[in-house]
């Protein structure tokens, strides 16, 4: 399956999100793409709330010619993967202005619901608390993106990197992965969007049928016929 993922730096050998995120490719990757996006390079623009987007102007953003590039990648994708280790017990800056530059494309304003048919990965570790702190950020998005199904792997490290993790560590870390791997398999046919997804859709449907959200959403609901049946 095609492969999106991002990474908040470029750290490789000795970064355990990056170690964890490259089992669970090598398991699943079977000579299709892989689109990888190092942060803050590939997306360096900060989101300053100029509001093109929600305008439905996404083209007017300042930062449109990396956000399309992404886009592109994502929807080629059946996976979404973000590396995303624990900082100060939330995950990283350049991961959540990556994510501030798709509110537009929450359920509620102007999603693509073919994201419905796709999953999500988030691979987060630290050297104490915070991990789930750093997957509810990002979970937050994949719900309100409509991604279908989220999976998570959370390691602590207690200090340790890639380079030096104690087998005993390891072993709970390939467990994990094979876990995480059968889930994304099992569903990759046939991936039907969780409760949570399904909910939030629902909720937002009524109002956009409703005309009772903003004209723009209202319209751009219409428009992708999504106030009527159900897009999985």
């Amino acid at each position: 399956m095609n492969i999106t993922i991002f990474y908040p730096n470029k750290r490789k050998t000795k970064s355990v999100t990056f170690g964890i995120a490259h089992l669970v490719i090598d398991k699943l990757r079977c000579g299709d793409e892989l689109y990888e996006f190092y942060l803050p390079q590939d997306m360096p623009h900060m989101c300053v709330g100029c509001y093109a987007c929600f305008g439905g102007h996404p083209e007017k953003c300042g930062g449109y010619e990396y956000i399309k590039k992404i886009i592109d990648a994502m929807e080629k994708s059946k996976l979404i993967i973000f590396c995303s280790p624990s900082y100060v017990y939330h995950t990283p800056g350049q991961i959540k202005t990556l994510l501030d530059h798709f509110g537009y494309r929450w359920i509620v304003h102007s999603p693509d619901l073919s994201f419905m048919k796709k999953q999500a990965l988030i691979v987060t570790s630290a050297a104490g608390g915070g991990m789930k702190s750093t997957v509810k950020d990002i979970k937050d998005s994949m719900n309100y993106w409509g991604v279908g199904r989220t999976h998570y792997i959370k390691q602590g490290v207690w200090g340790y990197d890639w380079n030096n993790m104690p087998e005993h560590f390891m072993r709970r870390i390939y467990k994990k992965v094979d876990r995480t791997v059968i889930k994304i398999k099992k569903s990759s046919d046939n991936v039907t969007p969780s409760i949570r997804v399904k909910t939030i859709f629902y909720i937002y449907r009524l109002f956009h049928k409703g005309r009772k959200m903003a004209e723009v959403d209202d319209n751009y609901w219409y428009k992708k016929g999504y106030v009527t049946g159900k897009p999985w």
